[in-house]
């Protein structure tokens, strides 16, 4: 880290971590964050509500790995990693937080998460009510670190993203004519409210931490406590679609005293500014056993998502169909384009 860049891990020292709430192996810790007050946004959910935000296509023929956005509101708008949009050519999630200015316009990198789309279904995108799953959240935000270094663009791996979408659709017994991930949630969709009603959240908190059957795997921290119960459903459907990917008959409970601890282990991570594609800057973080990122805006922080590191997955090989369709002309053009 740079000497004249400050530690924005540094308060995580003091970190308040409450008792669990738990529901099929999952359990939830409510955090508590000292930060200054939180900055004036609305979330991507609400802009799209309040037709604040228009998200569509970069152009007419359209470009996998970046879509446009227009805020014609006066408020900014907060866009978390790994939020799914839905429509245009092809189903997207979010490749890092952004944040977008008042009236502003800008080019935002995202992530094909339909490998068997191309062609519209909308000219304007709505919110898909997910975030991706922890796993590829955490995958994602490490290529991400990794794309600012050589690049200074918070780009992904394609390739890596699909092959994870589709091994997470051939473990849960899901399939989707497309490959799209957001039809998993579909057919998980009652278990997952089922969880969601079952948790409640935490009063106050402007953070929270997951374990899946005893272990922890990772935290989201935000500038406000309305933002944690905005973004609330989204969080805990991204944990809880693991959590039932590997259920366990009595999953072992994880103290509180070990968040607080894997906390403040944080703190001596490495830390590298970028400047983010919205307002502010994007600091990414790497630590032992740690990857994660924080969107720093008017030298506050307004969003920390920090996951704990595991040993890399074997590549998945989804099974081949029986008649593979050809991808639409131009498409691997578009794709690298």
């Amino acid at each position: 880290m740079s000497p004249d860049k400050p530690n924005v891990l540094e308060s995580l020292e003091r970190v308040e971590t409450s008792v669990a709430q738990s529901t099929y192996g999952l359990q939830v810790f409510a955090l508590k964050w000292s930060c200054e007050d939180g900055l004036e946004y609305a979330t991507l959910e609400e802009a799209l509500q309040q037709k604040a935000l228009e998200v569509s296509e970069v152009s007419e023929g359209g470009q996998v790995p970046t879509l446009k956005v227009i805020n014609k509101s006066a408020r900014m708008v907060f866009l978390m990693a790994g939020e799914e949009l839905v429509g245009g050519k092809q189903n997207r999630v979010l490749n890092a937080s952004m944040m977008v200015a008042a009236a502003g316009e800008m080019p935002v990198p995202v992530t094909c998460v339909e490998v068997g789309r191309w062609g519209y279904h909308s000219r304007r995108f709505s919110s898909g009510t997910i975030s991706s799953h922890y796993n590829l959240r955490r995958m994602m935000s490490r290529q991400v670190s990794g794309s600012y270094r050589v690049a200074g663009t918070p780009q992904s791996e394609q390739g890596a993203v699909w092959g994870e979408v589709a091994r997470k659709m051939h473990t849960m017994g899901s399939s989707s004519s497309s490959g799209a991930l957001h039809d998993i949630y579909k057919d998980l969709d009652r278990k997952l409210e089922e969880v969601l009603k079952s948790l409640s959240v935490p009063t106050g908190s402007n953070g929270v931490a997951f374990a899946i059957n005893g272990k922890i795997t990772g935290a989201d921290f935000f500038d406000k406590p309305e933002t944690l119960a905005k973004l609330w459903p989204k969080l805990v459907k991204s944990y809880a679609i693991d959590a039932l990917e590997q259920p366990m008959e009595k999953p072992p409970a994880l103290k509180p005293e070990r968040i607080t601890e894997w906390l403040k282990a944080a703190t001596s991570a490495r830390q590298e500014w970028f400047d983010s594609p919205g307002v502010g800057k994007d600091v990414r973080i790497e630590g032992d056993e740690l990857t994660g990122a924080t969107l720093i805006v008017q030298d506050r922080p307004v969003h920390l998502e920090l996951f704990r590191e595991e040993a890399e997955p074997q590549p998945f090989e989804a099974p081949a169909p029986k008649s593979p369709p050809d991808p639409p002309r131009g498409f691997w053009q578009r794709l690298f384009s």
